[in-house]
């Protein structure tokens, strides 16, 4: 197993928020693995599963009808940045 501990808690967090929410938004670099495989687990048990590297990329109609949406980062994503799509988020009428 070469997975690291802090990898692998990430990615068992993000398997139970895609389980309890109406959409996912993970954010972090295009370029990432660690991220890019946080997406595809979150999308394999909600469809509903973006990955942004910016709240510029996300679009309202992604969460029309939904009344909770999960917010999952990869580990080397700036604070500054998840700051910013949770508050894009949090402004969602």
């Amino acid at each position: 197993n070469t997975i690291c501990n802090d990898t692998e808690e990430r990615q068992a967090d993000a398997r139970s928020l895609a389980a309890e929410v109406d959409a996912v938004v993970v954010v972090g670099g295009k370029n990432s693995a660690n991220t890019r495989h946080l997406a595809e687990i979150c999308r394999e048990i909600q469809p509903r599963t973006w990955h942004v590297e910016t709240e510029q990329e996300l679009h309202p109609e992604w969460f029309a009808g939904c009344s909770t949406v999960g917010l999952s980062a990869g580990a080397s994503t700036p604070d500054w940045v998840v700051a910013g799509v949770a508050g894009w988020l949090r402004a969602l009428p």
